[in-house]
């Protein structure tokens, strides 16, 4: 494939992140004004609750079967065998993560209140299990990722609007975001049928079991990601209040939709070095050395924007009553460049080089600070020192990637 496909597939996936974050931001302004703080805050803890159960389903595949799929995607034997491994895989570990729900519900007092908001969300995990992100990313079928997922967030706007009309709606706000992902699954199962991409049906223990092996290390790394993204909402909601998860629920919004920019060329560019690994290792390092370049200059570039302009953006983007976002957003305006540099030491480098379990140290050891040091930096500082704590973290990951990449020679 030209290098003018790559650039499409990042133009396609540029398309995929924006509407994911932009779209959203068109209801964003609306949700945290009818919610308010508090109740905006009861919403974003019950969301990032339930991506504790998204993250057992979704198991790492994303990375480790996109990268099957990409050595594979011209056997259609093989591709098929994959295919049918992580929908199995993800139906197994759906069981575990909706068993772990009901408990949480009834036995956890905290859960047990809000039990009708995080019912409202399972349709992310639904979603999760039959949007097959993973076999379009390594079949660099990006354009059709494109489609399911602008049109189902399309689809799903007017109804904020419509049905979402007092603070009592809150389970409504949770049940139309939580089902983007259902309606874009259910379009790419469509595309999948209509063009044939799978052919023939396979339920084979021993590929259930290699497909599961092999997302172990990713699935690791993810999950101690979580520790300081995930569970920093999660935390804070237990040891402060609902208003204070409100306001740092909405910068981190807003810090998460100017760090999307970056992820298309990261997700498209993976693929690719996968594919030349193998062959065409000098290509391999000058496209990761561009990959570098390009995420650094442009992740710079929007967290100055970021940090300049935190009173402006909080103010008019979610008014008066979010002014304690403003110091939230502002230490965690250059989370966007930190995160841009690690996700291409770790991902694209670490990963590809076959780093796994130093990647999955890495992060482990990182995701460990942040809840030795979240406690009390929330206790003291509330939102402010939750979002302290995702920054000393990020750079924490940052700077042992790149460490650990000079010691080994590797790019530096």
């Amino acid at each position: 494939m030209k290098i003018s496909g790559l650039n499409k597939n990042i133009l396609y996936l540029a398309l995929v992140q924006g509407s994911g974050y932009i779209l959203p931001l068109l209801t964003f302004p609306y949700l945290v004004r009818i919610l308010g703080p508090e109740l905006f805050g009861v919403l974003g803890f019950c969301q990032a609750s339930i991506q504790y159960l998204v993250l057992i389903t979704d198991y790492g595949f994303n990375l480790s079967a996109t990268q099957q799929v990409a050595k594979f995607k011209n056997d259609k034997i093989e591709l098929a065998r994959i295919f049918w491994s992580v929908i199995w895989s993800k139906l197994f570990l759906s069981i575990i993560a909706f068993f772990i729900l009901f408990i949480v519900c009834f036995f956890v007092e905290k859960y047990n209140a809000y039990w009708f908001v995080l019912i409202a969300f399972t349709p992310l995990i639904f979603g999760n299990i039959i949007y097959p992100i993973w076999l379009f990313q390594g079949m660099e079928k990006m354009k059709w990722i494109s489609i399911c997922s602008i049109l189902s967030r399309f689809l799903l706007i007017p109804f904020t609007f419509i049905f979402v009309q007092s603070p009592g709606d809150i389970w409504l706000a949770a049940l139309i975001q939580g089902s983007v992902n259902l309606i874009a699954g259910l379009l790419s199962v469509y595309l999948i049928i209509k063009y044939n991409w799978i052919e023939g049906f396979f339920f084979e223990i021993q590929y259930i079991k290699k497909c599961l092996f092999d997302g172990w290390h990713v699935f690791i790394s993810t999950s101690a990601i979580s520790l300081y993204t995930i569970s920093t909402v999660v935390i804070l909601g237990f040891i402060s209040n609902p208003a204070s998860v409100g306001y740092f629920n909405a910068a981190n919004t807003i810090r998460n939709a100017v760090q999307s920019v970056i992820t298309p060329i990261n997700q498209a560019i993976y693929p690719r070095i996968n594919a030349l690994y193998s062959n065409d290792y000098d290509n391999v390092l000058s496209l990761i050395r561009k990959t570098l370049l390009i995420v650094g200059s442009v992740s710079l570039f929007f967290s100055i924007i970021l940090f300049v302009f935190t009173d402006l953006i909080v103010v008019y983007g979610l008014g008066e009553q979010y002014k304690n976002s403003i110091s939230v957003l502002r230490w965690m305006s250059f989370l966007p460049f930190i995160v841009g540099l690690s996700s291409v030491f770790g991902v694209q480098i670490l990963l590809t080089h076959g780093y796994k379990k130093q990647f999955s140290a890495i992060l482990l050891i990182s995701g460990a600070i942040n809840v030795i040091i979240i406690f009390p930096l929330s206790m003291v500082y509330s939102a402010d020192g939750a979002a302290i704590s995702i920054l000393i973290t990020e750079l924490f990951v940052t700077i042992s990637m790149f460490l650990f990449l000079k010691s080994r020679k590797i790019l530096f």
